[in-house]
């Protein structure tokens, strides 16, 4: 009889998980699961809007270059902005233009701003002797404004005189 006795003594201490046990631990495990992959897709995101922040930036340095490579002279500061073949007139409205980089759209914006001129009374009184140049370049359907890459230079002509 004690040996009977002992025998169930053990199977009440070696009990194994209850059905409702294990399925509470896999509703845990699944909740952690959908977690960690909502962060893999944002991982995933941020990483597409750092690319697209990458090519903007590239474009705009791109396009500056250009324009520093443009002589401020008497004929290149009143001639039209336009890219490849135009000049550093100011712009009365902001230029856009939509332009592909590595097979992604892109909205490049062009502002040349007259920051000051050749006092009246002087030869070429008017003429413009410093520009804000500022290009902005924004991923096509860009979520945020952070996703936009803006540079801004200034340039200057030399001109004899005190201005």
């Amino acid at each position: 009889m004690n040996l009977q006795h002992a025998h169930r003594r053990t199977d009440r201490t070696q009990r194994g998980f209850t059905l409702l046990e294990a399925a509470i631990a896999l509703v845990v495990l699944m909740i952690i699961g959908l977690g960690i992959a909502s962060l893999f897709t944002y991982a995933i995101q941020a990483n597409s809007r750092a690319d697209d922040r990458e090519l903007a930036m590239a474009l705009a340095q791109k396009r500056m270059e250009w324009l520093r490579t443009i002589p401020f002279t008497t004929q290149t500061r009143t001639l039209a902005y336009s890219f490849p073949n135009g000049g550093l007139a100011e712009t009365s409205v902001p230029v856009n233009e939509t332009v592909n980089n590595a097979g992604r759209p892109y909205v490049v914006t062009t502002i040349i701003n007259d920051l000051s001129v050749v006092p009246a009374g002087n030869p070429d009184a008017g003429a413009p002797t410093v520009k804000r140049i500022q290009v902005s370049v924004t991923p096509l359907g860009a979520a945020t404004a952070f996703e936009a890459v803006t540079i801004t230079t200034q340039r200057s002509t030399q001109v004899t005189g005190i201005y």
